[in-house]
């Protein structure tokens, strides 16, 4: 698999393009701090057979000679091979460095800046002795001053292109990296909260639900608990809110029926639950609540009811504010004081006629009372 050629050093990647640029090339020496291990590396390219094998230089012997070189301004300098700290006199047994041989300078030293600033990356260019490197057929004379200032000129020019287009390109992907990482670390936190409001959202239908099964409990004298699978259940439940008293009502109904003669206490299991069709409110209506002259006083009621409930569920204060906002289509504190002002007739004469019904508004929702209260007073 290929990967970006600037995420090495750039210095580094010069062991493969260079031989391109000058075929035949002897041997490439670079010297670079490396950043990321906090040292500075030396790496050899020598040709073998016909292919170009890099490998680690150990050059710790030799570090206080090489900085010497990385602390020149001079971009460009021609050596002998052998005067160069890191030649090894072949035929000595222990190979020692040898800097006192005196051959031809074609070995071509580029200087390029670090990215501090501070020392210069070393590019050692081991040049054939003749113009071959260059494209120059059968040719037996030197390298004379003339070539060499050019080679030097071209070479610096081109290695030090190479090696500012390969950091742009780094800093570009790492700009590119940073914001992709923040755009994913953003949505990693937006599905975290999303996944937390769900939770707590699952939370609140539970306690919603075990509000209305405790009410049916003091009807029945029983004690309904619900299983962790039903609790589960109820937690995904996504069909409209004010059904779920519905819901419970008809698992009440459907438990109570499995568990005649049974003890008291009552579990509440997944399969007891059935939402299919919930989003039709299966309340059973008498006859006479179906005249279309209460209908929306009564989803009024309703609405605020359900609200009611959850509020009670998570132990909020049950005011206009806080009523609005936990109704399935939120509204504001106003526009309730203005329903329940416009339907107060109709709401009394409702709270009248079904004494069981909306018992949480009736009892604790201070607009309700009044709106009682108003009526005893007329009356």
């Amino acid at each position: 698999m290929y990967n970006y050629t600037f995420i090495k050093h750039p210095i580094e990647k010069l062991h493969e393009i260079v031989p391109d640029i000058l075929p035949g090339i002897e041997k490439i020496i670079t010297i670079h701090y490396d950043e990321t291990l906090k040292l500075i590396r030396g790496l050899v390219s020598e040709k073998q057979a016909k292919k170009y094998l890099k490998q680690q230089l150990n050059i710790n012997s030799i570090l206080p000679t090489l900085q010497r070189f990385m602390e020149e301004k001079n971009p460009i300098d021609w050596y002998g091979k052998n005067t160069l700290p890191f030649e090894v006199d072949a035929k000595t047994q222990n190979k020692a460095i040898n800097i006192f041989s005196e051959l031809n300078n074609i070995v071509l030293l580029i200087r390029i800046p670090d990215s501090l600033n501070k020392f210069n990356d070393l590019v050692f260019l081991y040049l054939n002795e003749n113009p071959s490197n260059f494209g120059v057929v059968n040719s037996i004379n030197p390298l004379t001053t003339d070539n060499k200032s050019i080679i030097g000129f071209v070479m610096y020019n081109t290695i030090k292109t190479f090696v500012n287009i390969q950091k742009q390109d780094k800093k570009t992907l790492e700009q590119f990296s940073s914001r992709t990482n923040a755009v994913i670390g953003q949505t990693e936190i937006q599905k975290y909260e999303l996944q937390r409001t769900k939770e707590n959202y699952g939370l609140s239908l539970v306690k919603l639900f075990q509000q209305y099964i405790s009410e049916i409990s003091k009807v029945n004298s029983r004690n309904y608990r619900l299983s962790a699978s039903a609790i589960d259940k109820i937690k995904n439940y996504k069909g409209d809110l004010k059904n779920l008293e519905s819901i419970a009502q008809n698992t009440i109904w459907y438990v109570d029926s499995l568990s005649i003669g049974q003890s008291n206490i009552v579990d509440i299991l997944e399969w007891h639950i059935h939402f299919s069709g919930d989003e039709k409110d299966t309340t059973v209506i008498p006859s006479d609540q179906q005249d279309d002259k209460y209908a929306k006083t009564r989803r009024l009621l309703d609405r605020l009811e359900n609200a009611a409930l959850t509020l009670k569920s998570q132990q909020l204060k049950m005011t206009g504010t806080n009523m609005g906002k936990a109704c399935a289509v939120p509204i504001s504190a106003p526009a309730i004081s203005d329903a329940l002002y416009n339907h107060k007739s109709k709401i009394n004469n409702l709270l009248s006629m079904y004494p069981d019904k909306w018992s949480t508004i009736r009892n604790e929702f201070r607009p309700v009372k009044n709106i009682m209260n108003n009526r005893n007073e007329d009356g």
